[in-house]
């Protein structure tokens, strides 16, 4: 009995932590999916930026039709960097498909230096004709203007052509 008191058990060690090979593997997986997914991700910001050009595109030709369907004016005007609304001849804003009356551009992305539109708007009369004023008569477009919008270096600029109106992306 007395022996037993007195035999030596092994002691017993836990190891925790990493190896350093376990260690660099881990930091190499990450890299090789890093590499992978950075691609991916700026393909996205540029995929945003064309369809908010093709919205901001859209809702041109939107007020376009509400002036020519209505027989008023109406104006989409650029409020700050990131946001424009629709406004009618009077001023009152014209609510969007969501239901909202201000637009305000995805996160990134900013209007760039608008060309040929002094008052940072464009109107149309009841007959479609694009105006860079809001006042009546008013001033006609003279040549074709364009709003850039631009994230990062990338940048989409929507066009709008003298006389008819007709609205592009490019």
């Amino acid at each position: 009995m007395l022996l037993k008191l007195f035999q030596l058990k092994p002691i017993q060690t836990t190891v925790h932590g990493f190896t350093l090979l376990e260690l660099i593997l881990v930091i190499v997986v990450i890299s090789i999916m890093a590499v992978e997914v950075l691609p991916i991700m700026s393909t996205s910001t540029t995929i945003s930026l064309l369809a908010q050009a093709k919205q901001l595109a859209s809702d041109i030709r939107y007020t376009q039709t509400l002036a020519m369907t209505k027989g008023q004016r109406y104006y989409l005007i650029k409020q700050s960097s990131t946001t424009y609304q629709i406004l009618s001849s009077a001023g009152t804003a014209v609510p969007l498909v969501m239901g909202n009356t201000t637009v305000t551009l995805n996160s990134r992305i900013t209007f760039g230096t608008l060309t040929n539109l002094p008052n940072s708007l464009i109107e149309f009369d009841g007959r479609g004709t694009p105006y860079v004023t809001s006042a009546s008569p008013g001033t006609a477009l003279a040549s074709t203007a364009t709003i850039p919008l631009v994230s990062g270096g990338n940048t989409h600029t929507v066009s709008i052509t003298p006389q008819t109106g007709e609205v592009s992306v490019s």
